[in-house]
């Protein structure tokens, strides 16, 4: 009598055990994952330049503030947008291009959270170089080689500007200059290069990217002296 109230009671108990089970679970009989749902994104905050020239490439970039304060996401696999694409641009990993003079607003998103930027662009007289170039050949004396630069220009004052690469030697005498590139009025990037013989008593050969707009002229190298100059092989 014991054993089978004994029974009885442990199958009562293994009834209840498997209702609770299924109603945790589900009708489907699924088990929870344990895992809990993301918080909530209470802000997105997006950071630009506030100023960027027609022609120039920077980087925007974006948080998602979480909820619960202290916790912020940094985010690359936002949809970017701009208010205006013929003023700015703007790619993924928030990449934005000047495009021409105005006002215009930059906007991406994280888990249905938008936030914005307000960026200017101004179109002016400007020319700046990259540290990404390259060179092609051996660099010793009388060798026939290659030099790239690239950067972006504006234009503002004039119609058309005209763009070359010069190279100079390690006292600044110049060595060569590639034929000069019209640039119309406005902005881009560009890259340019110079095909030259490196003469007699050359040590060492550097880059320097010329802008003339009417009778001004504006010149830039790259940063770094590693960018600019390249020594020559006795």
């Amino acid at each position: 009598m014991a054993a089978t109230a004994l029974t009885n009671a442990m199958s009562r108990l293994a009834t209840i055990a498997a209702v609770v089970w299924l109603s945790a679970c589900g009708a489907s009989g699924t088990a929870p994952s344990g895992t809990l749902p993301p918080p909530a994104v209470a802000s997105v905050t997006v950071t630009c330049p506030p100023q960027l020239l027609v022609g120039q490439n920077l980087f925007c970039g974006a948080i998602a503030n979480l909820q619960g304060g202290g916790s912020s996401v940094i985010f690359t696999d936002g949809l970017w947008s701009s208010s205006d694409p013929g003023i700015a641009t703007v790619a993924v990993l928030g990449l934005i291009k000047g495009r021409s003079a105005g006002q215009v607003t930059i906007s991406t998103s994280y888990r249905g959270v938008q936030g914005a930027a307000s960026v200017v662009v101004t179109l002016q007289d400007a020319l700046q170089c990259d540290n990404a170039v390259a060179d092609q050949g051996q660099f010793k004396t009388g060798m026939t080689v290659t030099m790239w630069l690239q950067g972006f220009y504006g234009v503002e004052s004039a119609a058309t500007g005209q763009l070359n690469l010069q190279v100079t030697d390690q006292n600044g005498g110049l060595v060569a200059a590639s034929s000069p590139l019209t640039v119309p009025r406005g902005g881009d990037s560009f890259v340019i290069s110079n095909t030259f013989t490196i003469p007699a008593g050359a040590t060492r050969v550097c880059r320097t990217a010329v802008l003339q707009i009417g009778t001004m002229t504006l010149t830039s190298v790259p940063a770094a002296e590693a960018f600019r100059c390249t020594s020559i092989t006795p």
